[in-house]
C-alpha cells in the first residue's frame, strides 16, 4: 500500500461521515466551516450541546487511538513525541468533556464508531515512512476541523460546554500548528 493511497483511505474512512443527517465532508471542503464530522458548525448553521458532545467525544477518542499505535510504531523520534502528547492531551480532554456531558444526563460514546475505528485500522496497517507520512496529514486536516468544531462551541448557549471548548481551543491550535510539521502534512500558502 502506497503512501497516497493510505492517505486517501484515511481521508475517506476517518474524516467523512456518512451518518443519517449529515453532509459529507470532502477534503476540498472549507475546513473553518465544517466540524470533525460533517455537520456544519461554524458559517451560519448553529451547534447544539448534544452534537457538539458526540463529536468532540468521537473525535478525542480517535486522536487517542490513533496516536497510541502510531507511537508504539513509529522509528521518527519527532512523530512519536507529538503522537504522546496527543494521548495525554486529548485524553484529558476526553475525560473533562465526559464529566459535563455526565452531569447534563448526556450519553458520551466510550468506544469508536466504526467509520472511525476503520481509520485507526488502516493507520495500524502501516510502516516506516508511509505510516509517519499518512499520521501527518491525518493530523494536519483532523485538527483544522477540530478547531472549526470548537469555535463553534465557544458560542453554545450552556456556559460550561462554551468555557470547555475555549479552554481547549488553544491547546487544539497548537496541536494543529504541530502537526504542520509533521511528515506528510502539505504545507499550503
Amino acid at each position: 500500500m502506497n503512501a497516497r493511497f493510505a492517505t486517501a483511505m484515511l481521508l475517506t474512512v476517518g474524516v467523512v461521515s456518512t451518518a443519517q443527517g449529515q453532509t459529507p465532508v470532502t477534503p476540498h471542503q472549507d475546513a473553518a466551516t465544517q466540524s470533525h464530522w460533517g455537520e456544519r458548525s461554524a458559517g451560519g448553521v448553529k451547534l447544539d450541546t448534544a452534537t457538539f458532545i458526540s463529536q468532540a467525544t468521537q473525535g478525542g477518542l480517535t486522536e487517542v487511538a490513533v496516536s497510541t499505535a502510531v507511537a508504539a510504531k513509529t522509528q521518527d523520534p519527532k512523530v512519536r513525541q507529538f503522537a504522546q502528547q496527543m494521548v495525554r492531551d486529548h485524553g484529558k480532554a476526553n475525560d473533562e468533556l465526559r464529566r459535563l456531558a455526565t452531569a447534563r444526563g448526556l450519553q458520551v460514546p466510550t468506544s469508536l464508531d466504526a467509520e472511525h475505528q476503520a481509520s485507526v485500522q488502516t493507520l495500524s496497517r502501516l510502516e516506516g515512512a508511509e505510516l509517519d507520512a499518512a499520521y501527518g496529514t491525518q493530523m494536519k486536516e483532523d485538527h483544522a476541523r477540530t478547531v472549526a468544531l470548537f469555535e463553534a462551541a465557544t458560542k453554545l448557549s450552556d456556559s460550561d460546554l462554551a468555557a470547555f471548548a475555549r479552554k481547549y481551543l488553544a491547546t487544539l491550535r497548537q496541536h494543529q500548528h504541530l502537526a504542520g510539521d509533521l511528515p506528510g502534512a502539505v504545507h499550503t500558502g
